[in-house]
């Protein structure tokens, strides 16, 4: 808890509490904007969203997304305004939160910017910083998954893993006579590559039994 934070204080006393568990807590503002505005607070001090943990962070948004769709089904709202705030330009040095806000056709609120028109270098400029850190949204390391039914396949032993000492004997080596055994192996019918069904039903219900 930071001291003077007005949210660490709202996370502390819960007041006009809708939910809580040990990530957020969803309350209703002392002075809400319409009939139908909660806030959705982080129970940690972070000023910017940079600090929180990504699996956090989509509990809050998650939080934030059932908050609307209670809205939308509780109160009629027409739609929600869902507004994240972050950084150090909020008041007491900030914390973050998401306001959900329930709108109606005629409430008479405008959230509605004058659009700013930036020089094409600028603009330009701007993209490309963007963007470079955009690149790597979904890009994450993925462990490799380990087919453990599959075989590992035979080293074969050609010339070159041939140990040293054995290393030029290969013209030396005398070649046996067939055994009777192999012979009558050579007699015996191919197995089809192709699985049976049986084992394609085993293999997949040991697929299945590894999915967490």
């Amino acid at each position: 808890m930071v001291e003077g934070c007005k949210y660490c204080e709202i996370v502390q006393k819960k007041p006009n509490l809708l939910y809580e568990d040990d990530k957020v807590i969803v309350v209703i503002p002392a002075d809400p904007i319409t009939k139908g505005h909660v806030q959705v607070i982080s129970k940690e001090h972070h000023d910017n969203i940079q600090g929180i943990e990504d699996k956090d962070v989509e509990h809050i948004f998650y939080a934030a997304s059932f908050s609307a769709t209670a809205l939308f089904e509780n109160l009629e709202a027409h739609g929600t305004n869902i507004i994240a705030n972050s950084g150090s330009l909020l008041k007491k040095g900030g914390h973050f939160h998401i306001d959900v806000i329930a709108r109606k056709n005629d409430d008479k609120l405008n959230f509605i910017w004058t659009p700013k028109k930036l020089p094409e270098e600028e603009l330009k400029a701007a993209q490309g910083k963007i963007k470079d850190k955009c690149d790597l949204i979904g890009h994450e390391q993925k462990n490799e998954v380990v087919d453990l039914d599959k075989k590992p396949e035979k080293l074969g032993l050609g010339e070159e893993n041939v140990p040293e000492q054995d290393a030029g004997k290969g013209d030396e080596r005398e070649e046996k006579p067939a055994d009777k055994d192999d012979k009558e192996d050579d007699k015996k019918p191919e197995k089809s590559s192709e699985p049976s069904g049986q084992d394609n039903e085993n293999y997949m219900i040991k697929q299945l039994r590894r999915m967490p």
